[in-house]
Order: C-alpha cells, then sequence, then structure tokens
C-alpha cells in the first residue's frame, strides 16, 4: 500500500501521528504544535511518512538525548518504538498481521524532513512557553517585589561547513581561524527558577550587547536586571529603563562614573553620558562600590572591587547592602548556561546543523526544551514548596528522557 493514508493504521490511528515526548507534552501539546505549523505554513498538504508534527517532536527529542549520544534513527526509534508495539499487540489481539505498516526511514530522510520545517515553529513553540514561572514568596526570584532577570550570553560551536563559517564566522589569531565556527547567544532568565524570559542569537561577530537588545520586548516594569561587565552601556541602559525594567549591573574597572553627588550611605549619584548627542540625555545612575572581606587560614583577604551601576536612586528605599546581597544571584544565569550546554548538550560539544537554518531550528529547540523543563521545575517548586534552585534539573532532564514514548496522545 502507498502512504495514503492506509498503510500504518492501527486502532488508535496513523502510527506517526501517535509519537509522545513524555512530559513535555505539557507544555507543547499536539494542537499547539498543529497550530504554529499552520501558521509558519509548514504542515505536511499530504500524508507523509513523517508528517510536520513528528517532525518537530524529534526536533526537540534531539536535545533531550543529546548527552546518550544518540543518532538521528534512534531518536525517532525511542519516539516511535513503544507505540509500535502497542500497533503489533493490538492488530494480533484483532487476529490481523502485526508486522506490516510504517517502518523507520533512515537518517537522509529526517535531515530533509527538518529542512523541511525549519526554524520558524520550533521559535514559535519557545516564544510561547517563554516567561518567569517563579511565584511570590519563592526564595531567591524577588528582591522587594522586583522579579530578578539575569541576562548573560556564551558560545556554542558549530560544524566546519562552508556555510557555517561564512554566516557565522568565528575567532582566529596569528595561526589562523578556530577549528569551528560559534554562534553566539544571549538569555534572559528568571533569578532561582532559570526559567527564560527570552533568548536571542546571532554570528560570533554580534556583541552581547547588541543581541541583548532583542530581548527588550521581555523586559517590563515589575522586573530588576542583573548583567555583568560586558553590558554596560549609556544606550543598552536607557533602552532597558525605558521598558519600565531597572537595572543593577557591573561596570568595567576602567569604565568612567564620575560622581556627582555623594549619597548618605556611601554610595553616589553620577551620569551614563552618550557616544553622541542624538542618543539621547545623560542618565542619572547610582554607582555603589564594595569589597568582599572573608577570612581563611592564611588569614583575612578581600576581593576585587565591585563596582555595581543601577537606577534605583533611593538610599531608603533601596539600601545597599541589599543590592550588594541581591548581585551574587547573576551568577545563577552561569547555572542556566551550564544547563545548556552541559546537561543538555553533554557529550557533543558541537551543534549538529551544516547549515544556518538548521542552526536556528537547533537553537530554538534548545531553549524550548529548557524552558519546558524550567516550568515543570517551577510548577514543583510551588507544589512541593521547594525552592526552585534546590530542584535538580539532571534529574528532571532524565525524567523528560525516560518518559519519551510511554504514552501516546491522540491524533
Amino acid at each position: 500500500m502507498g502512504h495514503d493514508g492506509s498503510e500504518g493504521l492501527s486502532p488508535e490511528g496513523w502510527l506517526p501521528d501517535r509519537v509522545t515526548v513524555g512530559v513535555l507534552t505539557r507544555v507543547y501539546p499536539p494542537e499547539l504544535v498543529d497550530r504554529v505549523l499552520a501558521v509558519t505554513d509548514t504542515a505536511e498538504v499530504r500524508r507523509r511518512l513523517l508528517p510536520s508534527r513528528l517532525v518537530v517532536y524529534f526536533v526537540l527529542a534531539l536535545w533531550l538525548f543529546r548527552g546518550r549520544n544518540c543518532g538521528y534513527v534512534q531518536v525517532l526509534a525511542r519516539l516511535t518504538s513503544g507505540l509500535h508495539f502497542q500497533r503489533r499487540a493490538a492488530a494480533l489481539a484483532a487476529g490481523e498481521p502485526g508486522g506490516a505498516g510504517w517502518s523507520l526511514p533512515a537518517s537522509p530522510s529526517l535531515g530533509e524532513a527538518r529542512a523541511r520545517i525549519g526554524s520558524d515553529p520550533v521559535r514559535m513553540l519557545f516564544e510561547h512557553a517563554a516567561g518567569p514561572v517563579g511565584v511570590a514568596g519563592q526564595t531567591g526570584v524577588f528582591l522587594h517585589g522586583l522579579r530578578l532577570v539575569q541576562i548573560d550570553g556564551s558560545t556554542c560551536d558549530l560544524p566546519d561547513t562552508e556555510k557555517n563559517r561564512v554566516f557565522f564566522a568565528g575567532p582566529s589569531n596569528a595561526g589562523g581561524p578556530a577549528p569551528f565556527p560559534k554562534v553566539r547567544w544571549v538569555i534572559a532568565a528568571e533569578a532561582a527558577t532559570g526559567a527564560l524570559l527570552g533568548a536571542s542569537f546571532g554570528p560570533w561577530t554580534t556583541g552581547e550587547p547588541a543581541l541583548a537588545r532583542d530581548l527588550l520586548a521581555h523586559l517590563g516594569p515589575g522586573m530588576l536586571t542583573l548583567a555583568d561587565r560586558n553590558f554596560l552601556s549609556h544606550r543598552l541602559a536607557s533602552e532597558v529603563v525605558a521598558t519600565g525594567a531597572h537595572l543593577l549591573w557591573r561596570a568595567k574597572a576602567n569604565f568612567t562614573l564620575a560622581p556627582v553627588r555623594v549619597l548618605d550611605d556611601g554610595s553616589y549619584l553620577a551620569e551614563l553620558t552618550p557616544a553622541r548627542t542624538r542618543d539621547g540625555p545623560p542618565l542619572t545612575v547610582r554607582v555603589i562600590e564594595y569589597t568582599v572581606h572573608s577570612t581563611t587560614a592564611d588569614g583575612p583577604t578581600s576581593s576585587e572591587l565591585f563596582c555595581l551601576v543601577t537606577d534605583l536612586l533611593d538610599p531608603e528605599e533601596w539600601s545597599m547592602l541589599d543590592l550588594a546581597c541581591a548581585y551574587p544571584t547573576r551568577w545563577g544565569c552561569e547555572t542556566v548556561i551550564g544547563h545548556h550546554k552541559t546537561d543538555l548538550g553533554e557529550g557533543r560539544p558541537v551543534l549538529r546543523s551544516k547549515d544556518p537554518e538548521g542552526v536556528a531550528q537547533e537553537m530554538w529547540a534548545l531553549f524550548a526544551v529548557y524552558q519546558a523543563l524550567a516550568r515543570l521545575i517551577g510548577v514543583a517548586a510551588d507544589t512541593t514548596g521547594t525552592p526552585p534552585d534546590k530542584i535538580s534539573f539532571r534529574r528532571a532532564l532524565a525524567a523528560a528522557s525516560d518518559s519519551i514514548g510511554t504514552a501516546a496522545f491522540p491524533p
């Protein structure tokens, strides 16, 4: 029989329509996947061996099993094998042959299927799920009513193909270019939960501040953003403040911030000046300088000088100590990046995709899978009262991976 809808039928429906990504379907149910496929005009127009919905879940599952060194066919087998045996049992119980029907396609067909749907449906899934998950009272999520939002970035190595090299580029030195081109990415993540509010990526040559501007739409009133020394500039700080969000960013040691007025608590007001007059008026900020003292077996020690810049100007409402203690939560973003690069990417330091559109699809899938796990962790934290940063991401990832193929949803 041809693939006209009759081959591969079981009492529950056509086999490829009935895959599951386990707990991830709570965040990305099949009706949502079908909707984004329709909006992006990437749904199939005829019954295929690899329908678009299956391909979307396959792209997500590639990240769930990345650390287990599974290839294309192995991942698809995990999505469908349980259902295959369900179909055989149902057919045998009905006195029908149980072995015919849908079979796993070859790896090249899976690559072609990925190219067919592109990156837009996966991006839309992530955008649907993106957003904070922390609730009032959860440890580390808020500071005096402001939701703490960490902004940071990193890079990923890409396959060394001509298309990737031309589009993304990469570092080089006197010895020549680095072995791999790189994609640069920046995220805005909720403190403690690590949930992503937004993400952006581009060529290695694009700076983190430029990518951070893509996140402005995800910022707003009631947020306090935390960022390291790479982000501070008049332009970006002004753009963040214009969204209604506040900032608590570290300045580089050579960043010039001349005191305008010293405040009673020892912090001082200064002005961030624009590089060009047309970039807007100066931005008045408050500067907090401090060192961290500790005692070791060798005696007392002091850290390097920290210089924090904020638009929260009132020292009575926003004490210097509270803000200085809040800034280290920014390093939680390093943990978020670690989950992306180490836990989800374990065993495969280089992405799979050999062209820019494939890289875009793979990156959006990375963020979508991570966000689904963050949402599930957020629900668990709210239900149990456990601080969200005390719930193991690795265990959540293992649970999500192990739930693959254990149950089917209706087509």
